[in-house]
């Protein structure tokens, strides 16, 4: 019999390597939630989710938030997870993963990537193919996210060159400044450094209202900017300004990365008219997503996600068009990180999502300075 018989909690500090953000923050740290289900098998089950609230940030958003301590956290899941985990089977709790929660909503997304992995990892295949057994891919394409806001002209346009250099062909902007000439200002210089032989896409998180995103795209076509879609240009609540700007807008709108609760995404879907899904931050809701996707007729684009655990959405559903990618060092504390060739994430052949840390990582990035739980 395969069963859960412990676990294993770590609260981790990642510098991301440089300085990202778009017009509502900035911030080049984050806090890593990782939790490791320990299987009768010999299997370790990994999940993660990640805060970034040590920065600057004008706006809320559901995923900045503080990370509770490591005891708090342990205290919680052996009130609440651990009794509806231990020494049952991964593929018995799918009511539990897809509906349950505690009071940690960073540590309820980290038990269910880690329940994910660990059914994977039973049935000796990449998640992948898990989550999609007929699925054929061995590649999936992906754009570069400058994540540039902060940036000075110098440091975007570096980070676009990298990009280019390893084969990327669509680049992502973050626009949205109370001045459009600055927004314009930078889509010209990467435009014109990207060349025709690079797409380009732009995130203006929230940034607009209708008249404003109208205005401003009305610019944009007016400077010579060609832009293949724009991100999130109204708040997540604005469905009848999503449904106008979605039918007067001629550049594509699609949405929405504030939201992560499906009712929500779908109001957004049916009366937003929204040209494609953006998701990815928790994999049972990401499916959710392409799921309504199929059904609406438009695209899925999957944003950035710890480790780049989106890749394995990208390569099991058609229905997913690209996945986000920003050369950021967390990747680092991984042992087999994702690889990209010619701007396509290559399919991973490890058994489960195969983003496993290094164990001196764990004990170098540690937020809390405490013993490691360990319970069976």
């Amino acid at each position: 019999m395969f069963f859960i018989e412990g676990f294993e909690l770590h609260k981790l500090t990642l510098p991301l390597g440089r300085t990202v953000g778009d017009n509502n923050c900035s911030y080049d740290v984050i806090n890593v939630v990782a939790l490791v289900l320990r299987s009768n098998h010999g299997h370790m089950g990994w999940g993660y989710s990640e805060s970034a609230w040590q920065g600057k940030f004008k706006n809320d958003a559901w995923y900045i938030r503080d990370v509770p301590s490591v005891s708090e956290m342990e205290a919680e899941f052996v009130a609440s997870w651990w009794p509806r985990l231990a020494h049952k089977s991964p593929f018995d709790v799918q009511d539990e993963r897809v509906s349950f929660s505690s009071g940690f909503p960073y540590l309820d997304a980290a038990v269910r990537l880690a329940l994910w992995d660990l059914m994977a990892q039973e049935k000796d295949i990449p998640l992948y193919s898990l989550l999609n057994p007929d699925t054929k891919k061995t590649e999936a394409l992906s754009y570069g996210s400058v994540l540039d806001f902060p940036l000075t002209d110098e440091e975007a346009l570096d980070i676009t060159g990298k990009f280019m250099a390893d084969g990327f062909s669509i680049v992502k902007v973050k626009i949205g400044a109370d001045d459009v000439q600055r927004d314009i200002a930078r889509l010209q210089l990467i435009q014109s450094f990207a060349g025709k032989g690079v797409k380009l896409t732009a995130d203006a998180n929230e940034a607009w209202d209708v008249r404003t995103a109208l205005d401003n795209i009305e610019a944009y076509i007016k400077h010579g900017i060609a832009l293949e879609y724009i991100e999130d240009p109204l708040r997540r609540d604005d469905i009848t300004g999503f449904a106008e700007l979605t039918k007067r807008s001629p550049i594509p709108i699609i949405g929405h990365d504030y939201v992560n609760n499906f009712e929500d995404i779908k109001r957004l879907v049916e009366y937003g008219g929204l040209s494609g899904i953006r998701t990815g931050k928790d994999i049972d809701y990401a499916l959710q997503c392409i799921a309504l996707a199929e059904t609406a007729g438009i695209p899925v684009y999957l944003g950035n996600s710890m480790f780049e655990i989106n890749a394995h959405l990208a390569l099991a559903f058609s229905q997913v068009d690209r996945t986000e990618f920003s050369y950021l060092a967390t990747n680092d504390i991984i042992t087999s990180p994702i690889t990209f060739k010619g701007g396509y994430l290559q399919a991973p052949q490890l058994k489960g999502h195969g983003l496993f840390p290094l164990p001196e990582m764990l004990l170098k990035y540690a937020a809390d300075h405490k013993p490691i739980t360990k319970v069976k």
